[in-house]
């Protein structure tokens, strides 16, 4: 009786491993994409929660090379550019300054998003502010006909559902203006 040979499992998974097809460049390239994306989130991630300052990017960025670097540099500026919003005014800028030093001044980058930035934010207050007081007057109007008046009456606006959707609708009238922005990020800082 011939002994049956105990393969190792290194062999087992070497046979495996033969009967799979190969991969074409396209799902290698996914497969890339998939496992250095969440670097380049983290990073990001880092960088907002102020654990890496702004001088920090460059290094932490350069640390991946090769395949692994570009991919790692976008998933970076896309994080940023997704915190640029008007909701959080303090993240936007901290998501803005982080570009920024990245972008140093390519074609003169910093300057044309700061003029989108600062169109988009005053648009923005302007609008914000007259729908308010208009809320305002309005909800005063209502209580003085319930005969609550004076000029230490404040009506509680926080409550108010029309205004709570008036300002959604508000945001979502300059996401446009947002995202020419973040497209501007993207289009002149990843092509590097």
């Amino acid at each position: 009786m011939e002994e049956e040979r105990v393969k190792t499992a290194l062999e087992l998974a070497m046979e495996r491993i033969s009967g799979l097809p190969e991969l074409t460049p396209e799902e290698i390239a996914e497969q890339k994409e998939k496992e250095y994306r969440p670097v380049g989130e983290a990073l990001a991630g880092r960088y907002m929660r102020d654990i890496i300052g702004e001088q920090d990017i460059p290094a932490e960025l350069s640390r991946h090379q090769g395949d692994s670097g570009p991919i790692v540099r976008r998933a970076f500026i896309s994080s940023l550019c997704r915190a640029i919003q008007l909701e959080d005014f303090q993240m936007t800028v901290k998501a803005l300054n982080g570009l920024y030093s990245l972008a140093g001044n390519t074609e003169g980058v910093r300057e044309k998003a700061n003029a989108v930035w600062i169109e988009i934010v005053d648009g923005f207050q302007k609008r914000k502010n007259k729908t308010l007081q208009e809320c305002e007057a309005s909800e005063k109007e209502k209580l003085a006909a319930l005969g609550i008046s004076g000029t230490a009456i404040r009506p509680n606006l926080g409550a108010n559902e029309s205004l709570k959707k008036e300002m959604e609708q508000l945001y979502r009238s300059f996401e446009p203006g947002l995202e020419k922005l973040r497209a501007m990020f993207l289009r002149k800082l990843q092509a590097e």
